[in-house]
């Protein structure tokens, strides 16, 4: 794959990537892209560290009425987004 654009690396290809499932040649192409992309650089590190705190945290730490607030929030933008 060629002339891959940010969108298609950050949106399409990076759970692919982080979890191994590419090709050899995709892979290689996603890290060629990485290493002259320093937006991309910046996201995935931020990607990292986001995914490593996630799992310092404990589902039974967050309270409840924040987790009910997440939820709320999360179901309304997704029903004005798909316009229902």
């Amino acid at each position: 794959m060629t002339d891959w654009t940010c969108k298609q690396v950050i949106l399409d290809l990076l759970i692919e990537y982080e979890d191994g499932a590419m090709t050899a040649e995709d892979r290689a192409d996603f890290e060629r892209h990485i290493e002259m992309c320093p937006p991309c650089v910046r996201f995935l590190t931020t990607y990292r560290a986001t995914g490593k705190t996630l799992k310092l945290l404990k589902p039974e730490e967050i309270p409840s009425d924040l987790a009910h607030s997440v939820l709320a929030f999360v179901r309304a933008r997704t029903k004005r987004e798909s316009g229902s």
